[in-house]
């Protein structure tokens, strides 16, 4: 009784003390975002002696613990952490289960070297029942005891219950010293993933046809303790287009092997060209993607190296991204890599030697929490010039004022060596931006060479013709800055307030008019010539353009309702608002600055428009706008941010007027409630990522894109010059939103509630970015 008394007395005095890291197996439990403890102790080797002398506990100088309210969140992030500390301080995996990870640190020999006898050191991360515990044993401990002393802390009066059940035979495998396997370093090219449908027209001896193209895929996400070369692995997502499959994959990892290369190795492969086999181990975050069958390869996909790069300082390169190149396929630069040196940063000055088109390659090493990703940036030698011609047939388009529409594209391009038919990209505006007008919006200038380009097309609602005709005289200093001038004659479609919904030539939106939804966009019929000098540097990514344009404007009226769900239904299409009619002549200079990936980072844009009466033109004004655009990722979530200010110095024409409301301006609001000379507008969205919350499974191949749940603010308003006295009294709504997609491709959901007596809910979907 008194011996009790004393151990508790003891216990009380000693708890709070928190060990300081030492090299003689101490390890600090100083993870910052710790909850706190319900109990925590240290017993020092006064205090052990007063409970057990002899054999394990003889050996001990000091065991310290702490004990946490179980939650699986704080669980993995010790795991995690503690995992990453212990090492850099060379300590050494013994057991990892689901429950408990264990670690010892060997104590050296005379050669400086680690002993196969003794270890300095246990550190411990157990959940057992309720409770979550740290536990740090330092001593001059036996290894064949190890077992015995965790087993045998309820002597300390410590229960753990998770220690009973530690099989000998994990120590017996821990007590011979085995290097650890390097995990292979990941690669993958830069670009985006691509969209989950696209619509083209099937050249000769492709197996494609005219239409939507969906691809059918079978997901499901597993969790579990499994291993890929020693490394532990507890979430693996299967990705298939058979069920079959998924069930064979997860009928093996549950009841075969525990390693995941093996289990793929025993697995029944067809001998054909479209099956995959394909394994994605991301060891930072302990969990891996199984590819089997015949799915589609996404762009920026990574696949793993045949060994582990490293720095020159020795750490491990867990990534590699490829980026900057055009000609050189990705798969050229993996193969020099893997045949080259592992040390990272003489693999990528051998690669220019290597690789006959490059000229350079730059690395940048970026380190985000526990992953090290090398960056390397290639530069391509000079190519000779040529032409290549091309052609896009039919461009097929649908909307409310030219109806169903049919044109024909062709452009002729003064490039650098040859052209990657199987990505046309920057230099050709590809058909899988689906045209929603009748051939209306401005091609993107190439920044690769000089072309010709010209297109025709014919609206059947309104029986009109459009046509654009033009040329591009580039300049450039390979991957410095680009030096344009574009001349060009049309007569084409375009659209009210293209600042804001410059998305409207996004694929599903023409597919999504067919199909009876809201076309959100007014119309009108530009005529005329435009000339434009440009200045890109490229890096950072600047565009400086001076536009001289000469147009006349005219009004267009809907000319159907049609719908593919209105065959005999009386519901009538939204009519289309007229404009101010008349001859424009105006110079604008505009400059936009983006660092923009993958739709996150900075899109500013600053222009202003000066039109006058002694150079022909039938408006006075000058107006100036500030378009400012932010992304920002947290982890999986986002947040997105927009703010407008719009000045004008006289009354504009319809078509130059500061409009808002409606999805993506002000959702609470009807479509274009408001207008005016000038204005401003503000939003604010936050993206919550579903997918982490639950499994999806058994669905299209567009369910690998995130899902997203949205909360947003809008505010804005609009007023005249004409105005006497300017009030502020902005007009604000606040809703949530459903959002598949977070690239160039997204369908999303909003219902919406303005702050404003008499507005009611709104509901809307829309197939674009706004901002």
């Amino acid at each position: 009784m008194r011996k009790s008394i004393v151990i508790t007395l003891l216990l009380l005095i000693t708890s709070g003390v928190v060990p300081a890291e030492t090299p003689d197996g101490t390890i600090a439990f100083d993870y910052r975002d710790a909850p706190r403890a319900k109990f925590q102790f240290h017993f020092t080797r006064e205090l052990i002696t007063l409970a057990a002398t002899t054999a394990p506990f003889d050996s001990v100088a000091n065991l310290y613990i702490h004990t946490y309210h179980y939650d699986a969140d704080i669980f993995d992030k010790f795991v995690q952490y503690y995992g990453e500390t212990l090492k850099v301080g060379n300590w050494r995996s013994l057991h990892e289960g689901s429950d408990t990870f264990l670690y010892m640190l060997e104590a050296p020999n005379e050669q400086n070297e680690a002993s196969n006898d003794t270890v300095w050191g246990i550190f411990a991360v157990v959940k057992s029942d309720s409770d979550v515990h740290l536990l740090n044993i330092t001593g001059d401990i036996p290894r064949q005891q190890i077992r015995q002393l965790l087993t045998n802390l309820d002597q300390l009066g410590i229960e753990i219950r998770a220690f009973k059940s530690l099989s000998a035979f994990k120590f017996q495998e821990s007590e011979e010293k085995q290097e650890p396997m390097l995990l292979p370093t990941l690669f993958r090219p830069s670009g985006n993933q691509p969209n989950f449908f696209s619509i083209r027209f099937g050249k000769k001896g492709e197996s494609s046809k005219f239409g939507l193209k969906f691809s059918m895929s079978q997901n499901e996400n597993l969790r579990g303790d499994w291993r890929y070369y020693g490394h532990p692995i507890k979430k693996i997502h299967i990705h298939s287009d058979s069920k079959n499959n998924i069930t064979q994959i997860r009928q093996a990892l549950q009841e075969g092997s525990t390693d995941i290369q093996e289990v793929l190795n025993n697995l029944p492969s067809p001998n054909t060209p479209e099956h995959k086999q394909k394994l994605i181990v991301r060891a930072w975050e302990r969990s891996a993607i199984i590819i089997v069958g015949n799915v589609p390869d996404h762009k920026n996909e990574p696949s793993m190296l045949s060994k582990q790069f490293r720095t020159d300082a020795g750490k491990p390169v867990h990534e590699i991204l490829i980026e900057g190149h055009q000609s050189t396929h990705p798969d050229t630069v993996r193969k020099t890599l893997e045949e080259g040196p592992k040390e990272i940063e003489k693999a990528i000055a051998a690669l220019p030697s290597t690789i006959p088109d490059l000229e350079g390659a730059r690395l940048r090493v970026e380190e985000k929490d526990s992953r090290r990703t090398a960056i390397i940036t290639v530069t391509e030698k000079p190519k000779p010039l040529r032409f290549h011609f091309q052609t896009e047939v039919p461009v097929i388009t649908f909307n409310r004022v030219t109806g169903w529409g049919i044109g024909i594209q062709a452009e002729s391009v003064l490039r650098e060596g040859k052209v990657n038919t199987t990505d046309l990209g920057q230099s050709w505006p590809r058909i899988q931006k689906a045209r929603s007008t009748a051939l209306g919006h401005n091609w993107p200038s190439d920044p690769n060479g000089s072309r010709f380009f010209g297109e025709i097309g014919y609206g059947f609602g309104n029986k009109q013709v459009y046509y654009r005709v033009g040329g591009d005289a580039v300049t450039r200093k390979h991957d410095l800055w680009n030096f344009g001038l574009t001349t060009q004659f049309q007569r084409t479609t375009d659209t009210i307030n293209p600042d804001f919904l410059y998305h409207k030539d996004a694929p599903g939106e023409t597919f999504f008019r067919v199909l009876g939804g809201p076309d959100y966009l007014n119309y009108y019929l530009r005529t005329g010539i435009e000339v434009a000098l440009r200045w890109e540097p490229m890096i950072p990514n600047h565009l400086f353009k001076l536009s001289l344009l000469n147009e006349t404007h005219k009004s267009l009226r809907k000319s159907t309702d049609w719908h593919l769900f209105n065959w005999r239904s009386n519901s009538k299409a939204r009519e289309n608002p007229e404009i101010t009619d008349g001859q424009l002549r105006s110079v604008t200079f505009r400059y936009d600055f983006n660092t923009r990936n993958d739709y996150l980072g900075w899109y500013n844009t600053f222009f202003a428009e000066h039109s006058n009466s002694t150079i022909g033109s039938e408006f006075d004004f000058t107006r100036y706008q500030l378009h400012l655009r932010y992304a920002h990722s947290f982890g999986n979530h986002r947040i997105r941010t927009r703010a407008v200010g719009s000045f004008s110095t006289a009354p504009l024409p319809i078509q130059r007027q500061f409009t808002i409301g409606g999805p993506g301006l002000l959702n609470g609001y009807p479509l274009y409630a408001f207008a005016g000379d000038q204005g401003f507008l503000f939003n604010i969205e936050y993206f919550y990522n579903l997918l982490g919350l639950m499994d999806w499974e058994h669905v299209l191949e567009f369910s690998d894109m995130d899902l997203f749940l949205l909360i947003f603010l809008d505010a804005g308003q609009a007023w005249n010059v004409s105005d006497e006295k300017y009030i502020f009294q902005p007009k604000s709504d606040v809703g949530i939103g459903l959002q598949l997609g977070e690239t160039d491709a997204i369908l999303r959901f909003n219902v919406s509630k303005a702050f404003e007596a008499g507005q009611g809910i709104r509901f809307n979907t829309v197939w674009f970015y706004s901002f």
